[in-house]
């Protein structure tokens, strides 16, 4: 069916068009210099316009007929160019703006979104330095939000997403420092990742040769905080491997060290002897205690010597040396003395007995009825009489070749002198008081 090529009624009155939105108007943008009018019309001068409500009527060539197009497929019909269409001045130009418009837009709001973030990652200045504590578990999430609560970061959300990008969590629990308020975000991963400082820690040195009793003493001015009753328990309760069954003793299992306590454990009884107690069974250990019946068989003649009773010897030596060459002659006079089944004579297990420091023992403190006076008892006493060190665990479990049975200090640096005669000890021994040693 042809289109009608009326596009106004047929009477003559005046009607106005609906003028059709022109999209640059829209966008308040200046519409480009409208294309050529086509080569079979005439063009009509732009006059101008009355200043009157009425429209302008429609004129001539706006009432020629619409060119007729031939029904069906065929090519008879006659085709004229569309007004405006194609061409770089048309609307086709006019549209690709209109694409462009929304891109721009689009661009600026992500250009705008990439300035915001990268203010978010890297503030500025950072500020005072904030404590900061990862608790054990916390999740990524959790950590990014107590950073931005500590304000150490600006955004929660950010910071989450920028160790997404960046990785190194998960992060080790612990006390960071070096952490401030203001902080890049690559600054508080690199913190992070480098894991919490080790913790401020209180030194505590327990010398060689301690009775328990004077070690709990020294503990308990060290830490005040420490509760008696609380240390009392952590003795009793504690049973290292070598430690005779039913026995509660831990004389000679609190090794001598220095020992480097966490501030968070400071006054904690059962840590700090569960702390020395391990640092005996590493020495122990690399030392052969646990071997010490095999090691050092024949030794003490038939009598066999057990890990306990190497221990009870490491620590009658460290009681008596004064000087490390003289510790495995030492023990090796415990040993003859044991396999002779004789009284060892060792003046420190009586001091042990009374628990009293003295540098002279009198005849009544030789007479006291203790299994620790080896004055009176044959054989060892029945438990080490301090905490010995490495070097008299070492000089108990390789004892120096030699038949000595006495010994005798020489001189006011320790050293000792050696026999196996008592009429030389005796000898010895007037000599060293005529010298002033003793």
């Amino acid at each position: 069916m042809a289109v009608s090529p009326n596009l106004i009624p047929n009477d003559d009155t005046e009607r106005t068009l609906p003028e059709q939105p022109d999209p640059f108007e829209l966008f308040g943008l200046e519409p480009s210099t409208p294309a050529p009018a086509s080569s079979d019309s005439a063009a009509i001068p732009e006059m101008p316009q009355p200043a009157s409500p009425i429209a302008p009527t429609t004129t001539e060539s706006e009432r020629r007929p619409a060119p007729t197009v031939a029904d069906g497929d065929g090519d008879d019909g006659e085709f004229v160019a569309v007004k405006g269409g194609g061409g770089s001045g048309g609307r086709g130009g006019r549209w690709a703006l209109l694409i462009g418009v929304p891109l721009l837009v689009l661009a600026l709001i992500v250009g705008a979104a990439g300035f915001w973030v990268k203010g978010k990652i890297d503030p500025g200045t950072p500020g005072e330095e904030v404590a900061f504590t990862i608790t054990k578990g916390a999740t990524t999430s959790q950590i990014a939000t107590a950073l931005a609560e500590k304000k150490i970061v600006s955004s929660a959300t950010v910071f989450e997403w920028y160790v997404k990008w960046k990785g190194g969590d998960p992060f080790q629990a612990g006390d960071y420092e070096g952490l401030r308020v203001n902080s890049s975000m690559g600054d508080v991963i690199d913190i992070l990742k480098a894991g919490p400082p080790p913790p401020k820690t209180v030194s505590f040195l327990v010398r060689e040769g301690l009775w328990v009793s004077e070690f709990k003493k020294l503990a308990l001015e060290k830490f005040p905080t420490m509760d008696p009753a609380a240390l009392d328990a952590a003795l009793a309760n504690t049973h290292p491997s070598l430690q005779p069954a039913g026995s509660s003793n831990l004389e000679g299992f609190l090794f001598p060290a220095t020992y480097e306590i966490a501030q968070q454990d400071v006054g904690n009884a059962q840590k700090l002897i569960d702390q020395m107690v391990a640092a005996f069974d590493r020495v122990s250990q690399a030392q052969g205690l646990p071997d010490a019946t095999a090691k050092l068989k024949g030794v003490a003649g038939t009598k066999s010597i057990s890990p306990y009773e190497a221990l009870i010897v490491a620590s009658l030596v460290e009681s008596e040396a004064k000087v490390d060459e003289d510790r495995p002659k030492i023990a090796r006079v415990i040993y003859n003395r044991l396999a002779r089944g004789e009284t060892l004579g060792i003046d420190a297990s009586v001091l042990y007995a009374l628990q009293k420091r003295k540098t002279n023992l009198t005849d009544s403190d030789l007479k006291t009825d203790s299994p620790f006076n080896t004055r009176l008892k044959k054989g060892l006493p029945p438990a080490p009489i301090n905490s010995p060190g490495q070097a008299s665990i070492n000089a108990a479990l390789n004892p120096a070749p030699g038949d000595w049975l006495f010994y005798v200090l020489t001189d006011k640096d320790g050293h000792h002198y050696f026999t196996n005669s008592q009429s030389d000890f005796n000898r010895a021994v007037a000599d060293a008081k005529a010298r002033g040693v003793f």
